[in-house]
């Protein structure tokens, strides 16, 4: 899991640059073989395994600890999570897997279709909110629950306010994205 935050915080903080002016994130040409198979290995296999793991973990937890409110709350980000990423994939990675698009494209895609409305709601800009804000809340809980069931960490208080940190920051990083990307600026 520590891994795919990380990815997380990468993909937030770059897409961030846009923040800062930037237009172009990525290059203007096609990945290279040896990209997808390590995106392969480090992101989809990962995400996968996190994905089938935790539904194992869920009904064993459930079973012995009931369910709390909280984990209500993560289980069910986890799914609009899962639905943000896979929309995210079609939309955005596909296109450039299938060579239709370059990775350097995806900040002018991106912002085209946050800015655009629908019936004069930008529907699109308002479910990549909602995404961002499950990734930011997911990635908070998971990393609080792994520092609360480790005997050292739970005793750093570093470690506790990291965990909400990190969502906080990418929380933060990826609603003012969206929405200066929305604003068409």
């Amino acid at each position: 899991m520590v891994p795919l935050g990380a990815l997380v915080l990468i993909h937030v903080l770059d897409y961030g640059r846009v923040l800062l002016g930037a237009y172009e994130i990525g290059a203007r040409r096609h990945p290279s073989i040896a990209l997808l198979v390590a995106e392969a290995l480090l992101v989809f296999v990962p995400l996968a395994l996190h994905a089938v793991w935790s539904l194992s973990v869920w009904r064993r937890r459930r079973a012995v600890e009931g369910s709390s409110g909280s984990m209500l709350a993560h289980r069910i980000a986890g799914v609009v999570v899962l639905v943000f990423l896979a929309d995210h994939f079609v939309r955005f990675r596909l296109p450039i897997l299938r060579g239709e698009a370059h990775p350097g494209d995806s900040v002018v895609r991106l912002a085209a279709e946050l800015s655009t409305t629908r019936g004069g709601m930008p529907w699109v800009a308002a479910l990549h909110l909602v995404g961002t804000i499950a990734v930011a809340f997911h990635l908070a809980m998971g990393l609080r629950r792994i520092v609360d069931r480790s005997e050292r960490l739970r005793a750093s208080p570093a470690a506790r306010a990291s965990s909400v940190a990190v969502g906080i920051v990418i929380g933060v990083v990826g609603v003012l994205t969206i929405l200066r990307l929305a604003a068409g600026a």
